[in-house]
């Protein structure tokens, strides 16, 4: 499997005309051709005016004939002009691979109307994604299963920046969040995997992601 990680900045005040014309137009097509959506957000913090979508494939030659599929059909060429008109600003996309942390979107969510995704992108030094990913699975993991997170997903980076971690955690509230981050963080083991791991990461990013009403992820 491969997840396709999209990043949509979309012009101010066009946010609600996006996602009200992608769910009634866009997604339905291409459902039509195969595409398979785990999650759909727009974004609470970091840069706002974003949507953010999950898409699983089997592999980069199923996505590549799905998209071949959609881009020959006239009805997306006609969804397409809907966005012509200073809707998009920006799109960025990255392609991830799962690690064996975690089996991938095994875990939709609780359906909480206060639910949100943290994901989270570390940047490691070279060569170092399978080492920080062992460690992570042998002496994290322990920790955070007790403390009670909720883990989506976790993926190492094929295309945009490389030597990239990106985990998607669930929280139902910011008040869960809050309460369970410190739980894990002062278990006395935590210490001992900081300093087991810490070293390898160059850079770390969070942005909370609210699911949209018509995505998986709930």
């Amino acid at each position: 499997m491969i997840i396709d990680a999209r990043t949509y900045t979309i012009a101010a005040g066009k946010m609600n005309y996006f996602l009200d014309t992608y769910e009634s137009n866009g997604l339905p097509l291409q459902y039509k051709h195969g595409f398979d959506l785990a999650g759909y957000f727009t974004v609470e913090t970091g840069p706002l005016n974003q949507v953010v979508h999950y898409w699983k494939w089997d592999n980069a030659a199923h996505r590549q004939e799905c998209r071949r599929a959609l881009y020959n059909d006239e009805d997306w060429m006609d969804y397409r002009k809907t966005n012509s008109e200073g809707v998009f600003v920006k799109q960025f996309n990255r392609l991830l691979v799962a690690t064996d942390i975690v089996e991938p979107f095994s875990f939709m969510g609780n359906d909480s109307n206060l639910g949100f995704v943290d994901e989270r992108t570390y940047t490691l030094n070279y060569a170092q994604v399978p080492s920080y990913v062992e460690i992570t699975k042998k002496m994290a993991m322990p920790i955070i299963n007790r403390a009670g997170w909720k883990l989506i997903g976790y993926f190492s980076s094929v295309t945009g920046t490389i030597n990239d971690v990106v985990h998607l955690w669930y929280w139902d509230s910011q008040a869960q969040r809050e309460e369970l981050q410190v739980k894990a963080t002062i278990d006395p083991e935590w210490k001992t995997y900081q300093a087991a791991n810490g070293h390898r990461i160059q850079k770390q990013e969070s942005r909370y992601l609210v699911p949209t009403k018509f995505s998986p992820i709930k």
